[in-house]
């Protein structure tokens, strides 16, 4: 249950429209639609009766609509007494490198133009986050991957390398010796013990790709673990367990403070690109088209 969903319902019942709701909300019909039909779902409960006349609120819905009321009140006064003002509210979904590793200085700029603006943010994998802009319960997603969706756009806005991790000892640092002589390949790192992403991940998509470029499938990697945690990779490396297949920017301080190893995979399929998705079916508020063309430009 999402606080979108609530406000769909509650605005339903407020105007007694479908229509009107979604003027409201900015929102398109079939969007309320979608939320109210979730709602009915997940509570196993009829909440509206709409008819081509009228709409009936059932007794289950009149339930509803008052625990609901009273938590988007609570809700509206919990950001008044932290903020100290009522902001304009934009809704993310991030994965987890865009997370960690980009959304912290992009709002830091953004809020320093625009204070006024205050953000929810929650982290999942790119397959997440996209099918919570689908579903309506955020404005937008930050991704490190498109996917088959024609409802969404994708739009891209930023890019980077995939480089090979390693930890810091004797045997890898003959690797770093023909690297600098530039006679290092990904071929010289076959029988390494790898530590590989989840297959929700950007990531993990992007290195499939690579090593498909390379006519080298998954299954012929000595893969020693499968971690959904990226932070768990980045300290399994540091300590020693395997090497991994990470995006540049979320290796780049542990490389520089030579906890590990940070080689370059020199190849067009080593580039990956970070994008920002929103709904077509979705009327954005200004506010949030203003944080989306934000983000489109800050890295350019």
């Amino acid at each position: 249950m999402e606080f979108k969903q609530l406000e769909a319902f509650v605005a339903v019942v407020e105007n007694k429209s479908f229509s009107e709701a979604a003027r409201q909300l900015n929102l398109t019909q079939p969007t309320i639609s979608a939320h109210i039909q979730s709602l009915e779902q997940e509570l196993n409960s009829r909440l509206l009766i709409r008819t081509t006349k009228k709409l009936t609120i059932t007794q289950r819905g009149l339930q509803l609509y008052d625990c609901a009321s009273n938590i988007l009140n609570m809700r509206s006064n919990i950001i008044e007494e932290f903020t100290g003002i009522n902001k304009k509210i934009v809704d993310l979904a991030v994965s987890t490198i865009p997370s960690s590793y980009l959304l912290p200085e992009i709002l830091s700029a953004f809020t320093c133009q625009i204070p006024d603006v205050y953000f929810h943010s929650w982290q999942s994998d790119s397959l997440g986050a996209v099918s919570r802009v689908l579903d309506g319960s955020v404005d937008l997603a930050l991704v490190g991957n498109t996917f088959e969706e024609p409802d969404c756009c994708f739009i891209p806005f930023r890019t980077d390398k995939l480089v090979i991790a390693t930890p810091v000892n004797e045997h890898y640092l003959k690797y770093q010796v023909k690297a600098d002589l530039g006679t290092l390949d990904f071929s010289d790192f076959l029988d390494e013990p790898f530590i590989m992403r989840e297959s929700g991940s950007g990531t993990k998509k992007e290195i499939d790709r690579y090593l498909e470029s390379h006519n080298i499938p998954d299954t012929s990697l000595h893969v020693v673990a499968r971690m959904n945690d990226l932070e768990a990779i980045r300290k399994s490396v540091a300590e020693g367990l395997g090497i991994s297949i990470l995006s540049a920017c979320s290796a780049q301080d542990l490389a520089a403070t030579h906890q590990i190893l940070m080689f370059p995979l020199n190849h067009e399929k080593a580039m990956r690109t970070f994008y920002i998705v929103y709904s077509k079916n979705r009327i954005l508020k200004p506010h949030v088209k203003q944080f989306l063309r934000f983000v489109q430009h800050f890295y350019q």
